[in-house]
């Protein structure tokens, strides 16, 4: 069993308005992505700098860091608080993200304390990915250092990347963490994939 930790602490400049919130299959995007990630656990967390949109979500709610330390402060609250040894970090603005393709992430963490998928244009995807609470010194120690960026303290512990020849088995196409970051992006996401579409995934 593994925790799962939605980030939710993000500006949505680009955006205009909370990704959080974004109605996907006529309703917001988290309640989704809440709903479809408690099949596989019993430790759902929302991390967000003001609790108050998410209560009543079905989800445990855990503070950002003050003042802001970015995704990386995040993860670091996230983990510190999780009940779980291992925890799955998801952005919130993931439509397809799968819970079987996480399952099967999740499958590949013996010997490592992270879990990272690479996409082949983006790099690594660190916020769909497994960490071990091992990563809490490491990603502490990031933080002293002012960073915030997540993959900021992979030197320092071993990540396990994920390469797509591997990833493709599961995910062709790697939407389990296409992500969305403006108006136009959401948009043109609907328009191919359809209020009700679901994320396809080999068998």
């Amino acid at each position: 069993m593994y925790s799962v930790v939605i980030l939710a602490g993000g500006q949505s400049r680009r955006m205009g308005r909370d990704k959080a919130f974004l109605e996907w299959r006529g309703r917001p995007l988290i309640v989704d992505l809440i709903d479809r990630f408690r099949s596989v656990t019993d430790d759902l967390i929302v991390v967000a700098p003001n609790s108050g949109p998410f209560a009543g979500l079905g989800a445990r709610l855990l503070r950002d860091p003050h003042p802001p330390m970015g995704p990386l402060g995040g993860l670091w609250a996230g983990l510190l608080g999780a009940r779980h040894e291992w925890a799955l970090a998801l952005a919130c603005d993931l439509p397809l993200a799968d819970p079987r393709v996480a399952e099967w992430l999740f499958a590949h963490r013996h010997g490592a304390a992270a879990v990272v998928p690479v996409d082949a244009q983006e790099g690594p995807e660190p916020l769909h990915a497994f960490y071990h609470v091992s990563c809490l010194n490491a990603i502490a120690a990031a933080l002293a250092h002012g960073q915030r960026a997540v993959v900021a303290f992979y030197p320092a512990v071993r990540v396990r990347y994920i390469l797509p020849a591997a990833w493709r088995q599961v995910d062709p196409e790697g939407r389990s963490w296409r992500n969305v970051n403006t108006p136009e992006e959401w948009a043109r996401l609907q328009e191919e994939m359809g209020a009700s579409a679901a994320p396809r995934m080999r068998a």
